[in-house]
């Protein structure tokens, strides 16, 4: 059977219990690319979030929705946030901003998602780089996916694999785009790796 890939970066559950929560981390004002739903995200040193552009970079997480005010001046939120959205403003938290919305418990919650390619039992516990494909503007979602290419026990790859999504019809474990969960190796909101290896 063929999996249909699941794009994106999805927050599924939190470890221990409890309820995804999501906070909003704001986009600066002059950010030019769009930020679809699910798109991996990491901060930058001036403590905005942007979208990822490389894909072995440290993620915090995904964008999960947006809010901003759009070219009429009308404020909306949204499954992403379009292409040069700009705002003028200044301050830390400016009424008119574009934010998007981030997972608040990085450290515990994990995340579905899918491989380009088929993989085996003996793949978790190792890390993953990304494929950053472009987002669809016609369904908000994001084109990100995991890709096996280069996959070790080395931390500076950002999603390590889990487990797979089991006793889902539509899922063959066994194929390519398989659903598998996932947790982000950087699990403090900074721009450094986490040590671990998850060897």
């Amino acid at each position: 059977m063929a999996n249909t890939a699941l794009k994106g970066f999805r927050p599924i559950y939190v470890k221990g219990g409890g309820s995804v929560t999501l906070r909003r981390g704001r986009v600066l004002t002059n950010n030019t690319t769009a930020i679809f739903l699910y798109d991996a995200v990491v901060d930058a040193t001036d403590g905005s979030y942007v979208v990822a552009t490389t894909g072995t970079t440290a993620t915090q997480g995904s964008a999960n929705g947006c809010v901003y005010t759009d070219a009429a001046g009308t404020r909306r939120e949204a499954k992403y946030l379009p292409a040069a959205t700009l705002y003028t403003s200044s301050g830390i938290a400016p009424d008119n901003a574009s934010y998007v919305y981030l997972v608040d418990n990085l450290v515990s919650t994990m995340f579905t998602a899918s491989c380009s390619t088929a993989l085996t039992l003996t793949d978790i516990n190792q890390n993953f780089a990304m494929t950053l494909s472009a987002g669809s503007t016609t369904t908000g979602l994001s084109g990100h996916f995991i890709t096996a290419t280069g996959k070790n026990t080395t931390a500076t790859l950002p999603w390590r694999l889990q487990d797979f999504e089991i006793g889902s019809a539509t899922n063959d474990v066994d194929a390519a785009n398989v659903a598998i969960i996932v947790a982000p190796n950087c699990t403090f909101d900074e721009p450094a790796l986490s040590a671990s290896t998850g060897a």
